[in-house]
């Protein structure tokens, strides 16, 4: 699959938001003070990411069906 520059954007902001939930729940495991908003913030980042990544190849799943004689309402 080839990915152009803002997909590789995306993929990395959710990669980045993925690690960052890891690092969070291992601060929580070792017991380190954590801020009560953390945990929103990464999960923003790292679902809105996911969401419009696959959000976009959903579009391109469904235009290619529509070229291929599929229904092109989706």
């Amino acid at each position: 699959m080839r990915l152009n520059s803002t997909e590789q954007v995306s993929v990395l902001a959710a990669t980045t938001g993925l690690i960052l939930i890891a690092f969070y729940f291992l601060a929580l495991y070792l017991g380190a003070d954590t801020a009560d908003w953390l945990p929103d913030v990464i999960a923003c980042i790292a679902g809105f990411e996911l969401y419009m990544f696959g959000q976009a190849h959903w579009e391109a799943f469904k235009r290619k069906r529509a070229r291929n004689g599929g229904d092109p309402r989706g």
